[in-house]
């Protein structure tokens, strides 16, 4: 009884002393605290593309041919549209995003368009004809599609700087800007 008694009650210091020390390492100042905090939440984020999940990362090509990944949107907050340049809908909505670009890019939002599955000069095709005056990628085999749970076009994704999907939805929520300027005072302030 006496070893269990010992046993238990080295483990509970040792238990103790870990979160005093976690809890000083991370309360020297509120800034690293938050960054601790963040960098833990992200650790254990689930990856998906339900709001509060952590995006998908993925790595694709640029018309120019320039890889971008996902990591390189980190950051900033960021809108990324699924389309296809057959798609009616995506062509009628191609000027909201462009607004949304001219209005939000110089603000610090990153806005990247994903085309699923078309051939380079469809893409370009598309790009050409939709007067689209944003970043596109290609997504050629559409396995990005399946990581984002695709299922029409547009497909659009808000994400926070951290990576973590904020809206989900086939159309452009009424209130996006709200959404975006929320999204670039919480970002911002965090800083």
């Amino acid at each position: 009884m006496n070893r269990v008694w010992k046993t238990v009650s080295t483990v509970t210091l040792l238990a103790v002393g870990a979160i005093l020390t976690g809890w000083a390492v991370t309360n020297r100042s509120p800034g690293k605290r938050a960054e601790a905090v963040s960098k833990a939440n992200r650790a254990t984020a689930k990856v998906g593309t339900a709001i509060g999940d952590t995006a998908p990362d993925f790595q694709l090509a640029s018309i120019g041919g320039a890889p971008i990944s996902l990591a390189d949107l980190h950051g900033q907050p960021a809108v990324l549209v699924f389309w296809t340049a057959w798609c009616p809908v995506c062509r009628e909505e191609a000027p909201h995003f462009n607004d949304l670009a001219a209005q939000y890019e110089s603000l610090g939002v990153r806005v990247l368009g994903i085309n699923i599955q078309d051939s380079l000069a469809r893409t370009e095709s598309g790009i050409k004809d939709f007067g689209i005056r944003y970043a596109v990628v290609r997504d050629a085999d559409a396995g990005v599609a399946r990581l984002y749970k695709v299922t029409g076009t547009p497909t659009i994704v808000f994400l926070d700087r951290q990576g973590t999907v904020r809206y989900f939805g086939n159309e452009l929520p009424s209130d996006y800007p709200a959404r975006l300027d929320a999204l670039i005072k919480e970002e911002s302030s965090a800083h």
